[in-house]
């Protein structure tokens, strides 16, 4: 007999949200160029934002670099 694991059912929020035109357009455009849907890249975007949080409270930066480690510019979210 073979036995399965039963996993828990994935449960999701909806989300309305409203955009400038410009907002539209960046998020069109970064769903295209990654080939992924609106939600992925908003879903992405959240998760970035997450770990910039993170950084942050750490007492830590982040650091957008080259190849070679020469920092390039700092992330640093609004408050």
């Amino acid at each position: 007999m073979l036995l399965t694991e039963k996993k828990a059912p994935v449960t999701s929020k909806r989300l309305n949200i409203s955009l400038s035109e410009r907002a539209y357009s960046d998020l069109s455009k970064a769903s295209q160029d990654t080939r992924r849907s609106l939600t992925e890249v908003v879903r992405l975007g959240i998760g970035l934002v997450r770990i910039a949080l993170e950084t942050e409270r750490e007492g830590n930066r982040l650091i957008v670099a080259t190849p070679d480690g020469k920092a390039l510019k700092e992330i640093v979210l609004p408050s």
